[in-house]
């Protein structure tokens, strides 16, 4: 009878705890949804409401005073009261709500801020021009289908392609070299990371003094044109009857060329050389050259930054590994190709990961240059245009949509590599 007592008060005794433990958990449970829930949203609401009503009593200069004080120190108090109800919970939990409780309000704000303009931005897609009206798929038909806008896709697809490849590759070989200097490594490094201080901006205009065209007889200021008309003296004999310009009186003199006006390669000498025919013959002479050209300025900028990255992977390459290969005889390229590579494969995916975002976020370049003309537009410059331009809403959203869509594989592909970094 005895133990039979004693058993039936273990039982009771571990469904009680079993209660407390369930109890315990909820209240976490609870306490967390409010440090991610609805605490962030209180604190949002709070500080709206409060200086919308202060707006009301006061001038906009008094508000800018009292602003950070009063502002900050209500959010102080609701952190206060937020810290105090955490200590209520278990201590095995504390740790983690008030984690919690600090990234609530950040997650929040993304949310408002990112995460509903996008699912708002898709919505719109699906709208007409001034979003009244629900039109289907007919704005993704005409992303696929207008001849402007085809241009524009190609134009990103071939920079992806390009400025990618050309920025890891040259950056590679360049931070390869660099490291081999026994002097003037720091020097080096510094010129060649030099192109990335400057903005797009200001970038572009560098390029556009060396692109610059003026028409014949204007003197050429473009750094190309200036070069290419000064090869000799009779580039300078220019044939101008009553003010109009003739042409060069030497046939075989070599005239300035509107670089960022050529589409392709048609309009230069060098594709004389090229009307053979064939495959290969008719894909150079399509080359989007002003699309190239502009492309370069971007290769330019992020070439140092990529050369500096893969210098820093580079000098954590174990020393023996390098002597070992030079001890058995390998050249240079070898070291490079079988050693170098190999070991830097994270850092390539890395800042290959890096450009791939910049380039389908390109904007100043292409808007300052061109702004989008001469068939060298870009997906960011195309969404301004369609949605300042032409004042159609539901053609932006759709741009925008695609810059997403095209964002997408790479987050989520980053986020796997994160997590597979962080399980090995």
């Amino acid at each position: 009878m005895g133990g039979y007592l004693l058993t039936n008060k273990l039982e009771l005794k571990k469904i009680s705890m079993k209660q407390k433990t369930q109890e315990k958990k909820l209240f976490t449970y609870g306490i967390s949804t409010l440090a991610l829930g609805i605490f962030p949203l209180f604190w949002f609401l709070s500080q709206a409401i409060l200086f919308r009503e202060l707006t009301d009593l006061v001038t906009r200069n008094v508000l800018v005073l009292i602003a950070i004080p009063l502002g900050s120190t209500f959010i102080f108090l609701l952190f206060l009261g937020m810290d105090k109800l955490i200590k209520l919970v278990p201590k095995d939990s504390r740790e983690v709500l008030e984690a919690r409780m600090f990234v609530g309000p950040s997650i929040f704000m993304i949310g408002l801020f990112l995460f509903y303009p996008a699912i708002r931005t898709i919505y719109l897609s699906f709208k007409d021009r001034y979003s009244n009206d629900f039109v289907g798929i007919d704005n993704y038909i005409w992303a696929f289908t207008d001849a402007e806008m085809i241009t524009t896709i190609r134009n990103q697809i071939v920079w992806l392609i390009s400025v990618v490849f050309l920025t890891l590759s040259i950056g590679l070989i360049v931070g390869w070299l660099t490291d081999r200097l026994n002097k003037g490594e720091s020097f080096f490094k510094s010129i060649v990371f030099m192109p990335m201080a400057i903005s797009a901006v200001g970038a572009t205009a560098i390029f556009k003094f060396i692109y610059e065209y003026r028409p014949p007889p204007l003197t050429q200021i473009g750094i190309i044109n200036g070069i290419r008309v000064s090869q000799g003296d009779k580039c300078w004999n220019n044939r101008i009857i009553d003010g109009e310009f003739y042409g060069f009186d030497d046939s075989s003199c070599l005239a300035p060329v509107g670089w960022l006006q050529q589409r392709d390669l048609s309009g230069l000498p060098i594709a004389d050389s090229l009307e053979a025919g064939g495959w290969f013959a008719n894909m150079m002479i399509n080359l989007p050259i002003s699309t190239l050209l502009l492309m370069l300025i971007m290769v330019w900028m992020y070439t140092g930054f990529a050369a500096v990255v893969f210098s820093a992977g580079i000098k954590a390459i174990p020393t023996e590994i390098i002597e070992a290969g030079q001890i058995d005889g390998a050249s240079e390229l070898r070291i490079f190709r079988s050693i170098v590579v190999p070991y830097l494969k994270s850092t390539i995916v890395v800042v290959g990961t890096y450009m791939v975002v910049t380039v389908l976020k390109a904007f100043d370049i292409i808007y300052v240059s061109t702004r989008g003309d001469l068939e060298t537009n870009l997906l960011a410059v195309k969404m301004l245009d369609e949605f300042s331009k032409y004042r159609n809403f539901g053609r932006s959203s759709t741009v925008a949509v695609l810059i997403f869509v095209c964002v997408l594989p790479v987050i989520i592909s980053t986020a796997l590599r994160e997590r597979d970094n962080s399980e090995g």
